[in-house]
């Protein structure tokens, strides 16, 4: 890793929790610390001037270069450089983990009326907020979020189930759903404002330690665990930075589908994300049930709770993850054939972990036409696509069905359509990595 790039990483942490992770780090190794810290500071210090930096702020790049010297030194140090210095920037909030910011609400906040705001969660990609709120009507009130520096955010959709309102806020300002965090927000809901403060979440290094997989043959995903009270915390990075994770393990569903409608605005629906639970076993061969936390809030879900004996060794099994690009990927133009007319077509889309080829488009009927996608036609070897949205404005309706190597997407239009353009974006993938945690 080079300066720049240490730099770069430590920015985004604060300095005390840098203290104490790296102290949680080095405990118990035997290394000349004050040496090194020594060396690192006479080297930056000469770039002091032309950093504009003072001596607390350069700590971190320090600490980084500790952590380098320390990684040359010892066996465990290759895994502090290689591997638990990618989970730097991720932070636990509530069952999930997020890289960067992320706050959360510690405590219920009871509002007027018998409402009560239950959980908060503000971060990069998301700001979601779950109330006990008597809905009248099902109508959702008028209610907003603003943070500290003014920004204004806007349910983006909701949901309810048994009382509980769930809400996902928006920012048209904002692009590629990208949010800036905030520790304090200021809550107007149904005409009455409330001041809320948020706690940040507790950084994954530092607050445990964290044991890697077994080795897999994919190797641009680290996966690793922390223990809980419960269970454990499956913890994942990777290499790609946009590449999100969306759920640990098999999914429950084999076959995915997507559908929209554009219809007095577009609505759209697709399959689940959920995973079967996960199976661990002890020498014995014992099978253990390891199940998403229970209550749990926040998505992905990455805590996993079982009923195994306190102490027992268990190899907990983690047949693949589900992961997506939050964006757009590929464009396609295509042409609208004559009635029971087929074209052929062989454009290939790259999804970056995988790829599909729009193989054919058959007109079925004046007003519909069949689209046949081959998919998995890319080199990635343990990758395969799940699904991912094919949407056009040009088009009435659609919706698609994704089966082990193929896609069939069905469409309505207008008859006298000649071409339609379709975009495919948020695309998903099952990751199978056959990985092995050794829990002890």
């Amino acid at each position: 890793m080079t300066e720049k790039q240490m730099q770069e990483l430590m920015q985004n942490l604060d300095n005390d929790l840098l203290t104490e992770e790296l102290d949680e780090l080095m405990s118990g190794m035997d290394i000349d610390l004050d040496s090194i810290t020594k060396k690192a500071f006479t080297k930056l210090n000469k770039e002091q001037s032309k950093m504009k930096l003072k001596r607390k702020r350069i700590y971190p790049i320090a600490a980084a270069c500790l952590i380098i010297a320390i990684g040359a030194s010892t066996a465990y140090a290759g895994e502090i450089s290689d591997f638990v210095k990618s989970f730097f920037n991720q932070k636990v909030i509530y069952s999930t983990v997020a890289d960067g910011s992320a706050y959360y609400l510690k405590s219920p906040v009871q509002l007027a009326e018998g409402s009560k705001l239950e959980n908060v969660i503000f971060t990069k990609d998301k700001l979601e907020m779950n109330l006990t709120y008597p809905l009248k009507e099902d109508k959702l009130p008028e209610i907003s979020v603003t943070t500290q520096s003014g920004k204004l955010y806007k349910p983006g959709g909701y949901s309810t189930d048994n009382g509980q309102l769930s809400i996902s806020f928006w920012n048209e300002a904002e692009q590629n759903y990208v949010f800036t965090p905030s520790q304090e927000l200021k809550l107007m809901i149904a005409g009455k404002s409330y001041t809320i403060h948020l706690t940040g979440g507790a950084s994954v290094v530092g607050s445990g330690e964290i044991i890697p997989a077994e080795k897999s043959n994919i190797d641009w995903v680290k996966v690793g665990y922390q223990k809980t009270a419960k269970g454990v915390q499956i913890l994942t990075s990777f290499n790609d930075q946009d590449l999100k994770l969306e759920s640990i393990g098999e999914p429950a569903q084999k076959t995915a589908t997507d559908t929209f409608k554009n219809e007095n605005g577009t609505t759209c629906g697709g399959t689940s994300s959920m995973t079967n639970p996960l199976l661990g076993y002890d020498k014995h061969n014992h099978v253990y049930t390891f199940t998403e936390a229970k209550n749990a809030v926040g998505r992905p879900i990455t805590q996993f709770e079982s009923q195994a004996p306190a102490g027992q060794e268990i190899d907990l099994k983690i047949p693949s993850l589900l992961v997506g690009y939050e964006k757009t990927l590929g464009h396609l133009e295509v042409p609208i054939p004559s009635l029971n007319e087929e074209k052929q077509i062989g454009e290939v889309i790259d999804l970056k972990l995988q790829k599909i080829t729009l193989k054919s488009i058959k007109r079925t009927s004046a007003t519909t036409a069949e689209l046949k996608f081959a998919l998995n036609t890319g080199n990635n070897p343990g990758v395969t696509v799940r699904d991912a949205n094919l949407y056009s404005n040009d088009v009435q309706s659609g919706n698609s069905i994704w089966q082990g190597d193929e896609c069939t997407m069905r469409i309505n239009f207008n008859e006298k359509l000649k071409e339609a353009n379709f975009e495919v974006d948020w695309p998903t993938f099952v990751v199978n990595g056959n990985w092995t945690l050794k829990i002890k």
